[in-house]
């Protein structure tokens, strides 16, 4: 075998838990079908039980993946060579577009929600690296706040809950707010201008304050 052919283990593992994303987003924890989710990856369901324990283990390890990826992909941002402004305004527009190019997330967070956190508080792995998440806006942040352009005491935590806010929104509203404005949240018109809004919240937030006559 290739020393770079991933094993066999691996691919199973990658193609059980894109299914089974795809299966609790859609119905939901308790209506996810696993025999439908082992079709879909080409297994049999005793593998299921075999790699994940059974359909909560399943699913724990989906929200990981989740969580898993969009760690990844903003840590990938190329911030080199940018002023921590337009940095902040990167970040920014990775938010209001990751989530429409992956509404499988915001769909399984919603159905965490529902249980309220009841199978995400099991997981090590998502409460050990929420700090590693932060890092890219964090460290974007104080360049800001040592320049002088961003104000100081902001907790980044909630510097990243009006982000988050601001990009998840626009996926898991999309129907009813359009519905009730005739505003489509998701087509690339209006995007370009929740991008453009988003920044003016987020920077706004960030902005020092004027001071005092």
């Amino acid at each position: 075998m290739s020393a770079n052919k991933p094993k066999e283990p691996e691919l199973n593992r990658a193609s059980l838990l894109a299914a089974a994303s795809l299966e609790f987003a859609s119905r939901g924890f308790q209506g996810a079908r696993l025999e439908v989710i082992a079709r879909e990856a080409k297994i049999t369901r005793a593998m299921v039980y075999y790699y994940f324990g059974g359909r909560e283990g399943l699913y724990l390890a989906a929200l990981e993946e989740v969580y898993r990826h969009i760690r990844t992909s903003e840590r990938a941002i190329d911030l080199d060579g940018l002023g921590p402004v337009d940095a902040m305004r990167k970040l920014t527009c990775f938010r209001i577009d990751y989530y429409v190019e992956n509404p499988l997330m915001v769909a399984l967070l919603a159905i965490e929600n529902q249980h309220k956190a009841e199978y995400l508080k099991n997981s090590q792995e998502i409460s050990a690296r929420a700090g590693i998440s932060l890092e890219p806006l964090e460290s974007t942040l104080r360049q800001g706040q040592a320049a002088g352009v961003f104000r100081p005491g902001i907790d980044v935590v909630e510097l990243h809950q009006v982000m988050v806010s601001l990009g998840m929104f626009n996926v898991s509203n999309q129907h009813t707010f359009g519905a009730v404005f005739s505003r489509a949240l998701c087509s690339p018109e209006q995007l370009v201008r929740t991008r453009e809004m988003a920044c003016e919240v987020v920077l706004g937030f960030l902005a020092p304050q004027a001071s005092p006559l």
